[in-house]
């Protein structure tokens, strides 16, 4: 249910034990948890909860379970605030954290995240990162992404592993080509 109440947008411990609470009679939760009862934690063992998940491992499950609906074929990068995170301690003992979200443009899933070290100054090495994962290093991939990502190192290894991107310069969306074929 953590889950689904921070899909909805509900970011603050207060904010999520309220609307566990308050779902915690409907039938849809009940009938997808299979249970005739759906017991809510207190806000304090939430919060336990919470600020002890490990983030690698967390993404780990949440690229396996959406693996099967993804094709990976267009794929788009982008880094954004979280939303609550400006407020100390709500999730880490960090405030303002940065994720780099990752795409699948066919399907309309978001398929993986990257939390960024230091802001969105740390998207470029984040990017570089995930290009070197083996389930975004297939060739005829195509990324796309803003300004930011056209770093020459990062445009020579795409360039150099048979894949293609696409990056939206001073506002206009611009096929930067590489050395293929469709040159």
């Amino acid at each position: 249910m953590i889950l689904f109440g921070l899909l909805k947008g509900y970011v603050t411990y207060t904010e999520l034990h309220c609307w566990m609470i308050n779902q915690s009679q409907n039938d849809l939760f009940k009938d997808l948890f299979e249970k005739d009862k759906i017991k809510i934690p207190s806000r304090s063992t939430l919060h336990h909860l919470l600020i002890n998940i490990d983030n690698n491992e967390l993404e780990l499950i949440f690229r396996e379970h959406f693996e099967p609906y993804v094709n990976l074929e267009n794929i788009a990068i982008d880094g954004k605030w979280l939303r609550g995170s400006d407020v100390t301690g709500q999730y880490t003992q960090e405030s303002h954290k940065c994720i780099l979200n990752i795409l699948d443009k066919d399907q309309k899933i978001v398929i993986g995240h990257k939390f960024l070290e230091k802001g969105k100054v740390s998207e470029i090495p984040a990017f570089q990162e995930l290009l070197d994962e083996k389930v975004f290093n297939k060739e005829g991939q195509i990324f796309s992404f803003d300004a930011l990502l056209t770093q020459v190192k990062i445009l020579n290894e795409i360039n150099g592993s048979g894949r293609r991107y696409l990056a939206k310069v001073k506002g206009n969306q611009q096929e930067l080509r590489t050395k293929a074929k469709d040159n």
